[in-house]
């Protein structure tokens, strides 16, 4: 599938488009993927959607050029200039695990465009005690800046973690997965760093949706250690209807699974 790219503000995201449904689904994915990764859902659901699968920075082939954390204002900005540019008015939102938090900050602002919001074990809900010390403070970035310079001292933490049940096993295995190499490295420490302000406001995001009557579907899996399905309730006990749909499997397969699941309710 051809990427194609959206210049805004000297920052570049690229997307790509899947199906011909007179839909928009505005689609995000999670960390150390890109948008190729919802070619998945171009059969159960192109004919009903036209999917945008937007690459985030630092992933794929989008840049951010700006000097500055990107914060929800600039991200939503940047939303506003590429529904503009794609002549969209109203449309759909769906988030996995990163791309989750990036959807909710996207609902922030928009839900009075909304149909509909597709969370799937979506980051930005609840928000992770390790990301917060290793984002949270100077010393603390600089220490996880320290450790994934050493990766060997991280693995022994981590395995230390993990014998005193301070860490899931599961968890620590995605950890040696997501940062098995020097650029695998480099991306975890931009992501979290440079994303630290991206942080949906849930009260906000509650009244927005209560208000204008967005569908809002969560989708979680039984077996996933990474983002489980408790992570939801902070929202789910703020919003007054939303449909949950637990999948038995483990992270990585939820977006298809979802998009099998929502094809049968279209």
């Amino acid at each position: 599938m051809a990427v194609e790219f959206f210049e805004f503000a000297k920052s570049r995201i690229a997307f790509r488009r899947f199906g011909n449904g007179p839909s928009i689904l505005l689609v995000f994915h999670g960390f150390g993927q890109t948008g190729e990764v919802f070619s998945t859902l171009d059969q159960p659901l192109g004919q009903h959607y036209t999917v945008l699968a937007i690459d985030l920075f630092f992933h794929g082939s989008s840049h951010y050029k700006g000097t500055s954390l990107l914060t929800k204002h600039d991200w939503q900005k940047l939303l506003e200039a590429f529904c503009k540019s794609e002549n969209i008015d109203r449309f759909s939102l769906m988030g996995f695990s990163l791309g989750g938090r990036f959807a909710l900050a996207a609902s922030e602002q928009f839900a009075d465009r909304l149909d509909a919001l597709i969370l799937i074990a979506p980051d930005g809900i609840t928000r992770s005690f390790w990301y917060e010390v290793a984002t949270g403070t100077a010393a603390g970035r600089w220490l996880f800046r320290f450790f994934l310079d050493h990766l060997s001292m991280l693995n022994a933490l981590g395995h230390t973690l993990t014998r005193l049940g301070l860490l899931n096993r599961t968890v620590m295995r995605f950890a040696e997965i997501s940062l098995g190499t020097a650029d695998q490295r480099a991306r975890v420490y931009q992501s979290w760093t440079q994303f630290r302000l991206i942080r949906p406001d849930l009260n906000q995001i509650s009244q927005q949706l209560n208000r204008h009557a967005v569908t809002i579907e969560f989708f979680t899996g039984v077996f996933d250690r990474i983002v489980p399905a408790y992570f939801i309730l902070p929202l789910t006990r703020l919003i007054y209807h939303y449909k949950i749909t637990t999948l038995r499997t483990g992270h990585n397969r939820l977006i298809e699974l979802a998009g099998e699941q929502l094809s049968n309710e279209l």
